[in-house]
């Protein structure tokens, strides 16, 4: 019988850490020696016309990658980038066969929200500097804030038995140890 293959999955809405979170939690694991992969579906979400930005895609895409890590001898899963939607934690769950899913919702305020959205469009892509892409313009940078400030007022399920972290003053680190000590995971799982 196969083993369960222990799959953490981070919600929220853009600016909330989920990526952040889930790259230390990552290398945390990995410095135990814990065969861990991890992906974020914002890195594995831009297809071709009509399917770029698809969840559809996106969890198509996660079954695909968690072949090619399994193959590679990983035993654990870390996914970042899903919305706090309970359907997309099903379908995610069901993108990893025999996965167990353990589900951490990340929280931010709406001004903290908009903070880190600037702030990483200045810092990150360097718009400040010039080398930004032409879709950072500060017009849209601020429909990014909207759309942004709309996912975290309006689309937010009441995800069963999901671990809820307020990010907002709490170091990516800090949070990161927060969520293992919290869920236990990966051990937290029985594995044959």
């Amino acid at each position: 019988m196969q083993n369960e293959v222990p799959l953490l999955l981070l919600c929220g809405a853009p600016g909330t850490g989920k990526s952040s979170v889930a790259w230390e939690v990552y290398w945390s694991l990995m410095r135990d020696g814990v065969p861990v992969a991890h992906t974020d579906l914002d890195g594995i979400g831009y297809g071709p016309p009509g399917h770029s930005g698809s969840f559809d895609l996106k969890f198509q895409n996660v079954a695909a990658v968690w072949r090619t890590y399994s193959d590679a001898g990983a035993e654990v899963f870390i996914v970042s980038g899903l919305r706090v939607l309970e359907q997309d934690v099903l379908d995610c769950t069901a993108a990893v066969p025999g996965s167990v899913a353990t589900t951490v919702v990340l929280t931010v305020t709406p001004e903290e929200q908009q903070e880190r959205i600037l702030m990483r469009a200045n810092t990150r892509y360097g718009v400040e500097r010039g080398g930004g892409s032409s879709a950072q313009t500060p017009e849209a940078l601020a429909k990014v804030v909207d759309s942004a400030r709309q996912q975290l007022e309006d689309e937010a399920d009441e995800i069963p038995r999901a671990l809820v972290l307020d990010t907002v003053g709490v170091p990516v680190v800090e949070l990161a140890h927060q969520l293992l000590l919290s869920t236990g995971w990966p051990r937290s799982l029985s594995r044959d």
